[in-house]
């Protein structure tokens, strides 16, 4: 049986669904609030474009949450998409390490 993996979620989608829409907020309002090009903005939100330690700390400001957390939506995206591209591939080509356990300690 197979598993259908579903694509990880970008980072603006998540702040649209979860931040903006909720609240009626428009890509054009929070760009002016945060003081940021709107066009910046759209770009994330449309998932062209990853959230940037600037922008998660001036989103903080406005939404007065952490921004650790959007920092971490972004890590998380990343990761994810690191490991549908490449995880495979790593696995085949790092050898783990492994302590050695015969080593003799010296006196």
């Amino acid at each position: 049986m197979t598993v259908n993996k579903l694509p990880p979620i970008h980072p603006g989608k998540i702040l649209q669904e979860n931040l903006f829409e909720p609240r009626g907020l428009t890509v054009e309002k929070v760009a002016q609030s945060i003081h940021i090009p709107t066009e910046k903005l759209q770009k994330l939100i449309e998932g062209k474009s990853n959230l940037t330690t600037d922008m998660a700390c001036r989103l903080s400001l406005y939404f007065q949450v952490g921004a650790k957390g959007f920092l971490n939506i972004q890590q998380i995206y990343d990761l994810e998409c690191w490991k549908d591209r490449e995880e495979a591939k790593a696995k085949k080509q790092i050898h783990p390490y492994q302590e050695n356990k015969s080593k003799q300690k010296y006196a």
